[in-house]
């Protein structure tokens, strides 16, 4: 039995028998079928299914060494799963180590369940088709997301130091099919950089900012049709802050993240499309440590679920976890079962969470379904299903319908 063997059976059976031993914290596995043991049901694929980029070499805890046959997570390939709502996983791809030792980063997956999209390094986007495991790519230093409601082409969000920001719709080879006009959006500066598209791909909400010494504006949101045309103005809900777009709250609803200029006050809000007067999902939350948000120094993007409202809140050092808002928009710090003190929100499904974090024993980061109403948790993908470590994830419709 080799080292690394021991050393993983070891850690599994740790963590079921300390899930054994902790009451009150119900916490199942998903069924560990086989990766291709069965072709994808792709009528089956989209709300409730999750795409993950996993590794192989699990975490170690601080002071512990690697076995010496060991490879660095630098060095193995990088595997995409497909994973079905009761966590059975299906092997799309794998990325292979390169020269350089960059791994993929999973940016956005396509309205039709067909197509994932990543970057390599800062200059390389990737395109997967998810029923062949073919990959192609095209050069670009742009953040890039599938354009709605399939994913037919990719649209580049282009931003620099002290520049204007861009906007192109490319084809899925990197040719330019449209380069929105976004230097003159109805008086309200410049585009920011951040932005979403309606889920049937009609409209885009951009944020603005004020770039050098231009006159200041207010940052309002533009809405713009897919063809470029400049639509109907949003103000801010938030005077004297900047306001980025995030996420779909519903199809004419989404959550802006605004930040004050002149301190360091932040809080998340619900937009209608329609100009109807936005609603504050949080509270203002000055980063100070105050009551009400305990260890909470902002908050990043929200979930609304039959449970409750929950927030990816920022804490101290870097650490990033789960809290449910309060009915005075304040915030609580959830204790999901099993799970570390980082805990990354994923996405909904239904009535859960998709969570990324370390669970029971292991250092490794698992990819977990977190059911709020039962306080109940199901590991998904990585340690103590599979070992090694999961990497990135997405829920479908992240961005688009989650």
């Amino acid at each position: 039995m080799s080292r690394h063997f021991r050393r993983t059976a070891a850690v599994v059976a740790a963590a079921v028998l300390a899930a054994a031993m902790v009451a009150g914290s119900p916490v199942a596995q998903a069924n560990p079928t086989p990766d291709a043991a069965m072709p994808v049901p792709w009528n089956q694929v989209g709300d409730g299914w999750t795409l993950a980029t996993w590794n192989p070499v699990a975490g170690h805890r601080p002071g512990d060494r690697p076995a010496p046959d060991e490879a660095p997570p630098a060095k193995a390939a990088d595997t995409l799963f497909l994973i079905d709502p009761t966590g059975r996983r299906y092997a799309i791809t794998t990325f292979e180590p390169n020269d350089k030792g960059w791994k993929p980063h999973l940016l956005d997956w396509s309205g039709d369940g067909g197509r994932a999209l990543f970057s390599m390094g800062d200059d390389t986007v990737i395109v997967v088709d998810l029923h062949t495991g073919r990959q192609t790519s095209f050069p670009s230093r742009a953040s890039a997301r599938f354009s709605r409601p399939n994913g037919e082409a990719i649209v580049l969000s282009s931003r620099s130091q002290g520049q204007p920001s861009t906007l192109q719709r490319v084809d899925l080879a990197g040719n330019v099919q449209l380069t929105y006009p976004t230097e003159n959006l109805a008086g309200a500066g410049r585009f920011g950089g951040d932005y979403l598209e309606t889920p049937d791909g009609t409209t885009l909400v951009l944020s603005t900012a004020n770039r050098g010494s231009e006159p200041p504006t207010d940052n309002s949101f533009v809405l713009m049709g897919n063809d470029g045309a400049v639509g109907r103005v949003l103000p801010v809900p938030m005077s004297g802050a900047v306001c980025r777009t995030t996420r779909w709250l519903a199809p004419t609803d989404f959550v802006a993240s605004c930040t004050a200029q002149k301190s360091a006050g932040s809080q998340l809000w619900k937009v209608p499309l329609d100009g109807s007067a936005p609603t504050a999902l949080t509270a203002l939350n000055n980063a100070k440590n105050e009551p009400g948000f305990d260890g909470d120094y902002g908050d990043m993007d929200a979930w609304q679920l039959p449970s409750g409202t929950f927030v990816q809140s920022l804490g101290a050092c870097g650490v990033v976890f789960l809290s449910r808002v309060t009915s005075d928009g304040h915030t609580q710090r959830v204790k999901v079962p099993r799970a570390g003190n980082n805990i990354d929100v994923v996405g909904s499904s239904g009535g859960s969470l998709v969570l990324k974090s370390t669970t029971g024993c292991s250092p490794s980061t698992a990819l977990l379904s977190y059911d709020p109403a039962a306080n109940a948790t199901k590991v998904l993908l990585g340690p103590t299903v599979n070992d090694g470590r999961v990497v990135d994830a997405m829920t479908f419709g992240q961005g688009y319908r989650s």
